[in-house]
């Protein structure tokens, strides 16, 4: 008799406790439940479903589409001091390459360019080859008779560009050296004109004259 109505009431125990499970359900979908009433459903031996959860808008998620915006304070400004342009006297190109053609139509195009800009171009000089040999085996086992000789050979081309200053020079020499082609190389030499320093003065200033 006591094991039949102790197995009758914890049947309707588990019914009653399943249905008002399945009850909440349906609650713990539109608001999470307290720590407390939590811990009471799980030790009554209850499987409570996880809370749902956290909304996409939450504090930590609007951090990641904040964007700070530095601020400059004053000191941290700095001021544009107005430098002027330097001055050079002369420009020196020159240009280094292993064919006579390429190089030639390399010097049309600079003319062009500097005409364009109302640079002058002056002393277009090609200095004598440079020629470098070397005589060798023509492969490892043949004998010393069997040789062949490689030779390279290496043309200059030299032009000036007077009186420029330090903006359109740096314009025109950036340009030039984009359009470079393949296989030639360019050395440029900037002469600068400077002042004076204040200790150097001339000779009738520190001399005095008898």
């Amino acid at each position: 008799m006591f094991s039949s109505a102790s197995g009758g009431i914890r049947t309707a125990l588990v019914l009653t406790l399943r249905n008002n499970v399945t009850g909440l359900r349906g609650v713990t979908q539109a608001a999470s439940w307290p720590a407390g009433d939590r811990l009471a459903l799980q030790t009554c031996g209850a499987r409570l479903t996880q809370p749902p959860p956290s909304p996409l808008y939450t504090a930590s998620a609007t951090r990641l589409f904040h964007k700070t915006v530095p601020v400059c304070s004053e000191s941290a400004v700095v001021e544009d001091k107005g430098e002027r342009d330097r001055l050079y006297s002369l420009v020196e190109v020159e240009c280094r390459g292993h064919e006579t053609a390429v190089l030639q139509s390399y010097l049309t195009f600079l003319t062009t360019a500097a005409a364009h800009l109302g640079i002058e171009v002056k002393d277009v000089k090609w200095p004598k080859k440079h020629l470098q040999r070397w005589t060798l085996l023509k492969a490892v086992h043949v004998q010393k008779k069997h040789r062949v000789q490689y030779e390279t050979r290496t043309h200059f081309l030299t032009l000036g560009l007077p009186r420029l200053t330090q903006s359109t020079a740096d314009t025109f020499l950036e340009y030039i050296q984009r359009n470079l082609p393949e296989g030639i190389s360019m050395k440029v030499t900037k002469h600068e004109l400077q002042t004076l320093p204040p200790h150097v003065k001339p000779s009738s200033h520190v001399v005095p004259q008898q």
